[in-house]
């Protein structure tokens, strides 16, 4: 019985030249169909890896946007990068950046007057680590309070220490305006308990506050213990400049 290519008179593909290139295709003999002219060339799977890493590069995208999304930057804060800067503790900033370790227990602790550059500079290093691949994810510390004590009603459908744990499973959580939330009984056990997860689970933590609040926390009974966990899970690091907001008008 003869093959289908011993049937056809010319050769499939004979006389095809590829199209990006220009090189001939080239005999190659099936034992089913008979001689068959295939490309001589790389071209066809140099496109197909080309097709590949183009939709990798897509997908990463579409990762590293859904990360950023999640993360809930301040607005005025998105189109800012980290070389862009040029306030107090860039430098740390950078060492940060470039030794960060999840659960490593790792933080820093952005001290100084209101408006310089302390929310800015945090949002920089989560930007950063996020085009690195991490989750991060900003939050005012009031409203991480809120968050957890929704848990009480009927409106978030996780329980306190479930809420506690979705927090936990970012690598780096960056807590805005520390210190100018009420305080009540209810809230400090609440607070207390979350900063001990957060300490016992190694999260990597960032924090801004004024002096004053620090101060103000410092009076509140009870909450010194909490408070030293905070300490121990970050570096302080002042600012000691003129409000930016305020030399801009």
């Amino acid at each position: 019985m003869k093959t289908i290519g011993q049937l056809i008179k010319t050769p499939i593909n004979k006389g095809r030249k590829c199209f990006e290139c220009g090189t001939e295709y080239v005999a190659k003999e099936y034992s089913n169909i008979g001689i068959v002219y295939v490309p001589g060339c790389n071209c066809a799977l140099k496109k197909q890896i080309q097709e590949e890493e183009r939709k990798q590069r897509l997908y990463n995208f579409a990762i590293l946007k859904r990360r950023l999304k999640d993360a809930n930057f301040p607005y005025d804060t998105l189109g800012t990068r980290l070389k862009t800067r040029t306030c107090e503790n860039i430098e740390a900033a950078k060492e940060y950046i470039k030794n960060f370790k999840p659960r490593s227990r790792q933080g820093l602790y952005f001290v100084g007057p209101v408006g310089n550059a302390k929310t800015t500079l945090a949002v920089c290093i989560g930007k950063e680590l996020i085009l690195k691949g991490y989750k991060v994810k900003f939050m005012v510390f009031s409203q991480a309070i809120r968050v957890l004590q929704s848990t009480y009603g009927t409106k978030n459908p996780l329980d306190f220490m479930e809420q506690v744990k979705e927090f936990a499973k970012y690598d780096l959580l960056i807590f805005d305006d520390f210190g100018r939330e009420a305080y009540k009984d209810r809230t400090l056990t609440d607070v207390a308990d979350f900063v001990n997860y957060l300490y016992t689970n190694l999260n990597n933590v960032i924090i801004t506050s004024n002096p004053e609040m620090v101060e103000k926390i410092k009076q509140i009974p009870d909450f010194q213990a909490m408070f030293d966990r905070f300490f121990q899970m970050t570096k302080r690091k002042d600012f000691r400049k003129a409000s930016y907001r305020r030399s801009n008008g």
